[in-house]
């Protein structure tokens, strides 16, 4: 704008400055003008009494009644006669504050800049003159984040005496959030400011996020009527807003992000063209913010001052609002069910993940308003839909909590009514399933069996659903190392999901099947992974889950180069599609089919590189090991050996690696050497024990608790506890002691 204050042959004659009520258009002229103008800013009377008059006239028509206030202003009757009075003479004419006048001055404006070639025209409005020579500048508002404008204006803004509470620690980062809750809008930063007293900023970020409107309590004296609250600031310039633009607007508030035609249409049942129409109607007076979105179309979203003054009009007609929240609700779970079929499609999780978490304020509120009408099995379809972002990735944990408590009111409701039952019962039991599923790669192996247990009750009549929640069941009892109970679960429910045709869930329950047989080294173990690929062709996401498990099996059947090129065969097709206990699962087996820590320096560093990306995913998102502990055997040689401390520099670098980062690691890790062919593992542990309960025995003779040992493998310590119990009844041990000599005197 200085550059166009500096050129008076600019091309462009008339700059108008638009954009929302409050994101400072006449604070940013003032400041262009007084930095870039030759005469300084001079009041309209005071052109009339100096000769020659100054180059840059000021008119603030904040007040004004109507347009001929301008022309009073300018010592003119109206356009013509200040036309004469300017002439030729150069001139700026800074118009501030012509919202409520554009429609009256937009000709007489245009006809002003045709009869005097030596003028030009600075002007601020939420809505443009529409003429023209008029070139439009949006003034969007102030950035936000650590060390940004917002937070500094707000620091600015803070009364001396409360200063010390927003400087350093809890308070500085709550004033971070409550700029970036008020978009940074300078205007709702400074009233947001101003409140800070004795209600201090964690408080009033609370109550931000309540939805109160407005902030400020103790505007300065001078400050003008329309700054003292944001309802005044919204109505000032608006008016009276056209029906339709307030319905829109009403409409609008409930989403707390993005809205772009689609979401329009479905919270308004209006037509595409209308839609289009309404939209255009509000970016042209300034009461959206439009900003590029991730995939090129634009995204539309209104300022936190107008959503909570416009959701204040909606809430008070319930009618409305119910009608406009279930408009939003079903947007929502119409976005869910397309993002779940792209991601089945192979769409990159890299493009699914930035747009969900966008979005994840609008998705949670969707899925409550859906639970609170009762209308459960939507609910619970929309959190099922989102599994993968909203639990695997960790975006929004607590939907796993909400889903348990809708799945368990739904069951409630449906009590004695077989045919509710029938028709929502898989819905329901599916639910569940995925949150008994995200309980177990957690490791909260209790919470899991609670969780399919209710499953188990909900898809008691339903063939189909109960197979679903076996196969989930049993792959619970494989990871607590129940392998005889595992595959008497698993076997009848993959012959249920082959004869129903449910080719995907049995895939998972082969999964497991297979590694249940390799841990006992079942030369056939492979066969059901092939069988399980075979039927699932195009699931990128699944097949590298049973890629994975194919490089295990292969490498517990003595065929490491072989099980290394499946693993980064799985490695690869995850790059795009994995969640992070798949990615970690996959890192772990490239590492330990790499040849371990044998070998030179090299090839050590590349595979303690890659097992430290495993730590650091399963870490960063609260998935644990599922049984096998080759991968911990391997830490433990390679905390040994020369690698040690270069393994401890690896392990702070990979803090924050992303899935994708970590995964080009792994295919850049080395293959086994060459050399003779290992042996396939032993199938069965000595005295009868299991391969979990031999782990657990050796680990005792390590001389390890079991609250150590439970971490070390992920497990509870409740179910430590037990399978030692169950050692020591195989063994004949009376003590931990008598367990470690066993092993330790090779009994054991």
């Amino acid at each position: 704008m200085r550059a166009w204050l500096a050129r008076p042959a600019a091309r462009a004659r008339l700059l108008t400055l638009t954009g929302p009520a409050g994101v400072g258009k006449s604070h940013l002229a003032h400041a262009a003008v007084t930095a870039g103008g030759d005469g300084g800013v001079e009041e309209a009377g005071g052109f009339l009494g100096l000769s020659p008059p100054p180059p840059t006239i000021w008119v603030d028509l904040a007040d004004a009644p109507d347009a001929s206030a301008l022309w009073t202003r300018l010592g003119a009757r109206d356009a013509h006669e200040a036309a004469g009075r300017i002439a030729d003479g150069g001139l700026l004419l800074v118009l501030d504050n012509a919202d409520r006048l554009v429609a009256d001055i937009a000709l007489d404006v245009a006809a002003l800049l045709r009869s005097c070639p030596g003028l030009r025209t600075l002007l601020t409005s939420r809505v443009p003159l529409d003429i023209r020579a008029e070139r439009i500048l949006p003034v969007g508002p102030l950035p936000t984040g650590p060390g940004s404008p917002a937070e500094a204006l707000f620091a600015e803004r803070v009364r001396p005496y409360h200063r010390p509470g927003v400087d350093s620690g809890p308070g500085q980062l709550a004033v971070g959030e409550i700029c970036r809750l008020l978009d940074g809008v300078p205007l709702a930063v400074e009233m947001a400011a101003e409140a800070v007293g004795t209600e201090g900023p964690r408080a009033l970020l609370e109550r931000l996020e309540r939805g109160d409107c407005d902030p400020g309590r103790h505007r300065a004296r001078d400050t003008p009527e329309r700054h003292r609250s944001v309802a005044a600031a919204l109505t000032w310039a608006a008016g009276t807003p056209a029906e339709g633009d307030a319905a829109l607007l009403r409409a609008l508030s409930v989403f707390d992000t993005y809205v772009d035609p689609v979401a329009v249409r479905r919270v308004t049942g209006l037509g595409h063209a209308a839609a289009v129409a309404g939209i255009d109607a509000l970016l042209h007076k300034s009461l959206l913010l439009s900003a590029p979105g991730q995939d090129g179309e634009p995204e539309l979203r209104l300022t936190y001052m107008a959503r909570a003054y416009h959701r204040a009009r909606l809430a008070a007609d319930p009618r409305e609002l119910r009608r406009v929240l279930d408009g939003h609700a079903a947007h929502w779970s119409a976005y869910a069910q397309d993002t779940a079929e792209a991601l089945r499609a192979g769409r990159h999780l890299d493009q699914v993940l930035p747009a969900v978490a966008a979005r994840l304020p609008d998705i949670l509120r969707a899925a409550r308003h859906l639970t609170s009408t009762g209308d459960h099995l939507a609910a619970l379809r929309l959190t099922t839909a989102l599994e993968v972002p909203l639990l695997r990735h960790r975006l929004a944990p607590e939907a796993a909590h909400e889903a348990e408590a809708t799945a368990d009111a739904w069951a409630a409701e449906t009590a004695g009514r077989p045919a509710a039952r029938a028709a929502g019962g898989e819905v329901a039991a599916g639910a569940l399933v995925a949150v008994g599923r995200w309980a177990v790669d957690r490791g909260e192996y209790a919470r899991a069996a609670r969780v399919l247990e209710r499953a188990e009750t909900v898809a008691a009549e339903l063939p189909v659903a109960r197979a679903r929640v076996a196969a989930a069941t049993g792959e619970l009892l494989r990871r607590r190392g129940e392998s005889a109970l595992a595959v008497g679960v698993l076997d009848p429910a993959v012959r249920r999901l082959d004869a129903e045709g449910d080719r995907r869930t049995a895939a998972l329950a082969r999964r497991a099947l297979a590694l249940l047989r390799a841990a006992h080294a079942d030369p056939e173990a492979e066969r059901p992974l092939l069988r399980a690929l075979d039927d699932v062709p195009d699931d990128a996401a699944l097949r590298a889950s049973l890629l994975t498990a194919l490089a295990r099996v292969r490498r517990a059947l003595g065929r490491d180069r072989e099980a290394h090129e499946t693993a980064r065969e799985a490695a690869r097709l995850l790059m795009g599609t994995g969640d992070p206990a798949q990615v970690a699962e996959a890192l772990e087996t490239v590492a330990v089919t790499s040849g371990g820590a044998d070998g030179d320096e090299q090839r050590r560093h590349a595979v303690a590189r890659v097992l430290a990306h495993a730590e650091a995913v399963r870490r960063r998102y609260g998935v644990v090991p599922d049984g096998d502990d080759a991968a911990g055997e391997l830490v433990r040689d390679l905390a040994r050996s020369p690698t040690a401390r270069p393994l401890r520099e690896l392990r702070r670098d990979a803090e924050r690696v992303s899935l994708h980062d970590a995964l080009v690691a792994a295919l850049f890790a080395p293959p086994p050497a060459d050399g003779p062919a290992r042996p396939a593992r032993r199938g069965t542990a000595p005295h009868g024990l299991t391969p979990r309960q031999h782990q657990i025995a050796l680990l005792v003779a390590e001389g390890l608790t079991n609250r150590q040992i439970a971490r070390r493998l992920g497990i509870s310590e409740w179910t430590v506890t037990n399978h030692l119990r169950v050692v020591m009844q195989k063994l004949g041990c009376a003590s931990r002691v008598h367990v470690v000599r066993a092993v330790q005197g090779g009994t054991a």
